[in-house]
């Protein structure tokens, strides 16, 4: 029986590991002192996991220049990994494409958080792409990321949880049958 248990303990103790690995790193990027070439500015945030290229949400809005004030979301507009200049490179383009702004980085972004630098020969805002601005400041920063487990993390620990008390019963029917014998 002692043997059982460690065997069903050290099972629930590498699921429980499992489960730690399996985290997100869904991190919100702000925008910095984003400036445009016209004078007009933007603003907002970012949801995305930069490592995985999967992102849950946006809200950037930009103020008039020589292109109108606009916001992009998640209602109007798309995310998009790759594609343009520099590592991880991403663009906000309209559901019919019509309007984009392209973010392009001098360094690549990661996972671990921190303030990244906008490369500003490479990154810009278009309608149509005529007119066209470009970025002549700005970054993106985000906090230390928080770990966020995986919904699976606790369906992982319910069968682990389910043999225990399994097995806490079968000791206490084996204690009562060997106390009347």
């Amino acid at each position: 029986m002692n043997k059982t248990l460690r065997a069903v303990l050290l099972v629930g103790l590498l699921m429980l590991g499992a489960a730690q690995q399996a985290q997100a790193t869904l991190l919100t990027w702000n925008l910095d002192g984003i400036t445009f070439s016209d004078g007009a500015t933007a603003t907002g945030e970012i949801a995305m996991d930069v490592v995985a290229n999967t992102w849950s949400t946006f809200h950037v809005s930009t103020t008039t220049g020589s292109l109108p004030a606009f916001t992009f979301d998640n209602g109007n507009s798309d995310l998009y990994f790759g594609g343009g200049f520099g590592p991880n490179n991403f663009l906000l383009m309209t559901s019919d494409g019509s309007r984009l702004f392209n973010f392009s980085f001098t360094t690549a972004l990661d996972g671990a958080g921190g303030s990244f630098m906008l490369d500003t020969d490479n990154s810009f805002e278009c309608l149509t792409c005529d007119p066209f601005r470009t970025v002549s400041a700005g970054s993106l920063s985000s906090g230390v990321p928080s770990a966020m487990p995986e919904p699976a993390s606790l369906a992982l620990l319910i069968p682990v949880l389910g043999i225990l008390g399994w097995m806490s019963r079968r000791k206490e029917q084996t204690a009562r049958l060997l106390k009347f014998a």
